[in-house]
């Protein structure tokens, strides 16, 4: 991720980043203990296979395709016989996705690649100027005029970019403390005070006049991580406003409890009070005991 300087309360969207790890330290590591486990699972699935094959010989070319099928892709739990669904084990396209694999761009030409990127991007202008499409620019639309209307009243809150599904991502500054929020498969973590980590990576700034992709080089920054869960969290929100008073919420309540000084004093005299062990920190609700 990148700072920016703020243009206005609401920025653009997330940058799109490409990092290349391949000269990162211990890639080559890296590299050689994947061929290495490639080798092994290709013997291993191998000697697995000829041996399914030797059990279900036939002359029936549809049934032993079928057997190798199972034989590689169906696993079932030895208690309950329901499939068991790890990743460590090979699958089939779980959607139609390249034509569940047969259209993948890997067997297409430059030409054929071009074709279909050109068809994708008709498709997806017809699909906006659609009344659906409509319907739902008009939405976003909305959304984003109530976001910049509840900016409009945080005078130390300020948002340089968000958006994006797969991950959702904000950039900004909340109370003079620079801000990420991310979130991807159902959870999410919040970073406060970036800092430049020394890595680099290409951000995807727009295409040239061949169609081919613009990069310019960025510097990453990251900070630390002060709360991280799921969206089922109380208070999540389920729009833009929504979202950003989460945020918002999450860091000042880790800033509050981070200045906050009672709960390392001595608070027998607040357990007297009580009348029993003070658990909770009564200024900033830091937890205190497990028990």
């Amino acid at each position: 991720m990148t700072d920016k300087d703020p243009t206005g309360d609401v920025g653009e969207d997330p940058e799109l980043y490409v990092v290349n790890f391949s000269d990162a330290a211990g890639a080559e590591e890296y590299r050689r203990r994947r061929e290495r486990s490639r080798s092994i699972a290709r013997g291993r699935y191998h000697d697995y296979l000829a041996a399914m094959f030797g059990l279900h010989s036939s002359d029936d070319p549809g049934a032993l395709a079928d057997a190798a099928l199972d034989a590689v892709s169906l696993w079932l739990h030895v208690d309950s016989g329901e499939p068991c669904s790890c990743s460590c084990h090979p699958r089939l396209p779980e959607s139609d996705f390249h034509d569940y694999g047969f259209g993948c761009s890997c067997t297409r030409t430059a030409q054929e690649r071009r074709l279909a990127w050109d068809n994708w991007r008709n498709e997806a202008t017809a699909f906006w100027q659609s009344p659906e499409g409509k319907r739902i620019r008009a939405a976003e639309r909305a959304a984003e005029a109530e976001l910049e209307t509840w900016l409009a009243t945080q005078p130390r809150v300020a948002v340089y970019s968000h958006g994006g599904l797969a991950p959702e991502q904000w950039r900004g500054i909340v109370d003079d403390h620079t801000f990420y929020f991310r979130e991807r498969h159902d959870e999410w973590r919040i970073e406060l005070d970036l800092r430049p980590n020394g890595r680099f990576a290409r951000a995807l700034v727009g295409t040239c006049a061949d169609g081919q992709p613009r990069y310019e080089t960025r510097e990453l920054s990251e900070g630390e991580v002060i709360a991280q869960g799921t969206i089922d969290v109380n208070g999540y929100g389920t729009n833009p406003v929504g979202r950003v008073n989460f945020i918002v919420d999450t860091i000042r309540v880790h800033l509050a409890r981070r200045a906050c000084n009672l709960h390392v004093q001595d608070l027998s005299s607040i357990a007297v009070l009580l009348g029993c062990e003070v658990r909770w920190c009564p200024a900033c609700g830091t937890r205190l005991s497990t028990y």
